[in-house]
């Protein structure tokens, strides 16, 4: 059975009907193809061991999963609070197309916490992923597929998706970094630093 596809038009609301959808999805631990601004996310329930299960499947890593959120109250439930020089600096970064490695908290997911006490955490600006984020409910986890086109999606994960969620929304994988903030200064792990943190 191939996947349930819904798609995200920038500048139109998504009908009810669509909207919940997404909710049962994600709360029964179905795998979920979602949007950013950056890039397509392979992910679901951030909790559901069953999901990370089949996320795992797929991507045989060691490397734990992203967390996704939408909100900085959640931010601030899943990590320890960064150094006060460098908080200001965190929060410009959120949210938009940046992945931030920070310290964990007990609360944060078991799937996505490094053996070092990390975490990779996620905020994407993009409507489209703010618009699923709410009709989910839920935080997130994932793994990027680096894909940006809807024909590549569908290709790839048309049948081993339960939910892909499209959008016409653009999207920028140029425009992402991954920025530590264990250290001071944050470095960056891959992609380039905005030029506001090298200052």
């Amino acid at each position: 059975m191939g996947a349930q596809v819904i798609e995200f038009q920038m500048g139109k609301v998504l009908p009810k009907e669509e909207f919940d959808k997404i909710a049962p999805a994600v709360s029964e631990g179905r795998l979920v193809v979602f949007p950013t601004e950056v890039s397509y996310i392979l992910g679901g329930d951030a909790f559901n061991k069953n999901l990370v299960a089949r996320v795992r499947a797929l991507y045989p890593d060691d490397k734990p999963l992203a967390l996704y959120i939408s909100s900085i109250t959640e931010f601030r439930l899943y990590t320890v609070p960064v150094l006060p020089r460098l908080r200001r600096a965190l929060e410009r970064c959120l949210p938009g197309p940046y992945g931030l490695i920070v310290r964990a908290t007990q609360a944060a997911p078991r799937a996505c916490v490094s053996s070092a006490g990390t975490i990779e955490i996620h905020m994407p600006a993009s409507q489209s992923y703010q618009m699923f984020y709410e009709a989910s409910g839920r935080p997130l986890v994932g793994v990027s597929l680096a894909l940006v086109r809807r024909e590549d999606v569908l290709e790839k994960f048309g049948e081993q998706a339960d939910l892909i969620v499209l959008t016409n929304e653009p999207m920028s994988p140029q425009s992402y970094a991954l920025l530590d903030f264990t250290q001071d200064p944050p470095v960056a792990v891959q992609g380039e630093p905005p030029s506001w943190l090298r200052a």
